[in-house]
């Protein structure tokens, strides 16, 4: 059986009497595209969080990562030992290029010389199929989906084995969640593993081979992807009971 190159066990995280994450277990594979979803507030990104460490870890159990544990550690070691994320807010130097911030996340994350970071951005610019006549635009000035394409870019600078992506489809038009499509899974091809939160079932039926559905801070469904949104329970908790 192949080692989980991601696991959760147990993981829980309280605010006072609230407990946004409760008990979640899943296990993601080497190489694979691992989806989440589940209605808003169901504990979604507060999971990603206590994952990173961005802005905080669990309350109580535990993360693996390559088989060791890194729940306790620091964002930044997190990081840099191959588990990277993006945020569902768009985050970009407005005042820097477009090939100036990535250079910069290389350098920081990476640890590595200017020369090597220029070479790291160059990858992760044809990885994300970013237009080559818009790297010296200033960031700000980048359309939306050019800012989701930075964004994934700039945590692939770092040569993550892992990168969890926080509602990437978010503000884009049905051709552009297409070409988002098509960029996960060169992403994937590339040897990275993927998880993916989306609120786009359609990106995630389309790219995920598992399917996590977290229900007011709980683990309701997991397994192919297509079967579990067809479960009662599931549809119960995107869209209500029936009325009888």
């Amino acid at each position: 059986m192949t080692t989980p190159i991601l696991s959760a066990t147990n993981v829980s995280k309280s605010f006072g009497g609230l407990r946004a994450v409760r008990d979640v277990s899943f296990e993601v594979r080497p190489g694979e595209m691992f989806g989440i979803a589940g209605p808003n507030g169901s504990g979604k990104s507060t999971l990603f969080n206590i994952i990173t460490g961005i802005p905080f870890g669990p309350t109580s159990g535990e993360v693996r990562f390559k088989g060791e544990r890194i729940d306790g550690r620091p964002a930044y070691a997190i990081a840099r030992a191959g588990l990277c994320r993006t945020f569902q807010k768009d985050a970009e130097f407005p005042d820097l290029s477009a090939a100036d911030s990535l250079e910069i996340s290389a350098v920081y994350n990476g640890r590595v010389d200017r020369r090597t970071a220029a070479r790291r951005a160059d990858e992760a610019f044809a990885l994300v199929a970013f237009d080559g006549g818009r790297r010296d635009m200033l960031s700000s000035e980048l359309s939306v989906f050019e800012k989701k394409q930075l964004m994934i870019a700039s945590a692939l600078v770092s040569r993550p084995a892992v990168l969890m992506l926080d509602e990437p489809a978010s503000g884009l038009t049905r051709p552009e969640i297409e070409q988002l499509d098509a960029l996960l899974r060169n992403v994937n091809a590339s040897g990275v593993t993927i998880l993916l939160i989306e609120h786009v079932l359609a990106l995630l039926l389309s790219v995920s081979q598992r399917l996590l559905i977290l229900n007011q801070g709980e683990v309701l469904a997991e397994g192919e992807p297509s079967a579990v949104v067809r479960r009662p329970d599931v549809v119960e908790a995107y869209l209500g009971k029936r009325s009888q």
